[in-house]
């Protein structure tokens, strides 16, 4: 059995194990997931990336102008796009946005030397014609 010389050193070891057992078991968002726990994911990781800068909820909460439940519902999945936003600007990760949904815009020359059929606009699906054809008057 261990003795406890130093109990904020063994707590420390805890928080760290904990810490890798986290990252590893992180999962990977598939298509299969509900919404709410793409949600749960999401913030898994804002909070990964925050613990890895060893940053506490109540210190990026400040930093943030929100306060501490705020950024814990962010945590937990039920925050706001937009502290979203800002918290991951706060911890440097807002470059990964671009990784999330990436902007490739197309010219339509390259659209077609690609296969890709040209962009149309949307269409009403009811194809009816609702004007009056024969007036009486």
């Amino acid at each position: 059995m261990l003795k406890l010389k130093d109990p904020i050193l063994y707590l420390n070891l805890a928080i760290t194990l904990l810490r890798i057992n986290k990252y590893i078991f992180m999962g990977h968002i598939k298509e299969s997931m509900t919404d709410d726990a793409i949600a749960v994911e999401l913030g898994q990781r804002l909070a990964q990336a925050r613990l890895e800068q060893n940053r506490t909820q109540q210190e990026l909460a400040e930093h943030l102008g929100i306060n501490r439940m705020s950024y814990n519902r962010l945590e937990r999945g039920q925050g706001k796009v937009i502290t979203l936003i800002a918290a991951l600007r706060a911890l440097g990760k807002l470059d990964q946005l671009d990784a999330f949904l990436p902007n490739e815009p197309f010219s339509p020359m390259e659209a077609l030397k690609m296969g890709r059929p040209h962009r149309m606009r949307a269409r009403p699906k009811d194809k009816t014609d609702t004007r009056d054809k024969g007036a009486d008057w």
